[in-house]
Formats: C-alpha cells, sequence, structure tokens
C-alpha cells in the first residue's frame, strides 16, 4: 500500500470520475486533501483512515500485558 490513495481508490471513496466531484465529496465527508499539479486530490492513507472513522494501522493502542498475582498473598 502507498503513501496516498490511488486515483481508483479516491473514485471508489468518492463515487466520483471528476476530480472537482471528487474534491467535493472529499470536503463534505472531512476528508483532507491535497491537490497536484494537474487538479486532482492526493489524500494521505493514514488521513482517510482517521477522518472515516478508523484507526490507522501504525496508530494500533498497544497494552502491556500484566497479570494479577494477589492471589499469591493469602
Amino acid at each position: 500500500m502507498g503513501l496516498v490513495l490511488s486515483r481508483d481508490e479516491v473514485r471508489e471513496l468518492t463515487g466520483c470520475a471528476q476530480r472537482a466531484l471528487q474534491r467535493q465529496h472529499l470536503d463534505a465527508l472531512g476528508v483532507p486533501y491535497g491537490v497536484n499539479a494537474q487538479g486532482w486530490p492526493v489524500v494521505l492513507r493514514d488521513a482517510a483512515v482517521k477522518a472515516l472513522g478508523g484507526e490507522a494501522a501504525n496508530d494500533a493502542r498497544h497494552e502491556e500485558a500484566t497479570i494479577n498475582m494477589r492471589f499469591l498473598d493469602s
């Protein structure tokens, strides 16, 4: 997987093939993006995941495992 969504992925996300409509839908979804020299929206993969309520793979919260050994005190 790349750092940014492919054009096909942006089209799938927005349901639009036209770049102006894609930008409108990304705005409505609250997905941050940049615009390249050709006018196409450029969406960071992690930003899209976070904006849509998911959790990016790198942000997975890890909790340290603990064992309750208090029963040994009795």
